[in-house]
């Protein structure tokens, strides 16, 4: 922004250098030629200069053409880029979001398994006390074999690739 607001001072000021320069030719011309003949051939002189400046102005237009012509070119090249970036990005996040996923779901595996890994010592050692009764002890070890059947189920159930 700074920099635009520099470039808009130089012109201006070339701008009004251009008409100061040719305000005072005018009053040159005025004050050192006194006939309208003579002016009119000084004025001829110039016409090849007219060209030169005009053929040069063209030139210059050509010119930046072509450069916003390159910038457009690597505007576009940048876009192509940050747009490769940004597919990048997003399947990475898709591929983190996917380990995400399968680290809950082996921490609620885990969970589970631990959780039945308890309950099956619990009845363990309801059937190893001396204290239980017969029907307690009974009522145990069907709760345990019910519990290692869907431990059993659990595991007969995962793949190698859930389990890292």
């Amino acid at each position: 922004m700074e920099e635009e607001k520099s470039k808009n001072k130089i012109l201006i000021k070339l701008i009004l250098l251009v008409v100061l320069i040719w305000g005072l030719s005018a009053i040159l011309i005025m004050t050192f030629l006194s006939e309208w003949s003579d002016r009119g051939t000084f004025g001829d002189l110039f016409g090849a200069v007219n060209a030169l400046f005009s053929a040069l102005a063209f030139a210059v237009l050509i010119y930046t053409i072509i450069l916003q012509r390159e910038e457009i070119k690597q505007n576009r090249e940048e876009i192509v880029l940050n747009r490769k970036e940004l597919e990048k990005s997003s399947k990475l996040q898709r591929k983190a979001q996917d380990v995400l996923i399968k680290q809950v779901e082996q921490t609620h595996l885990s969970a589970k398994m631990n959780a039945m890994r308890t309950l099956v010592d619990y009845y363990n050692n309801q059937i190893s006390n001396p204290k239980s009764t017969e029907e307690v002890i009974e009522r145990a070890k069907q709760k345990r074999k019910q519990i290692i059947v869907q431990i059993d189920q659990l595991i007969d159930g995962l793949n190698d690739s859930d389990v890292e």
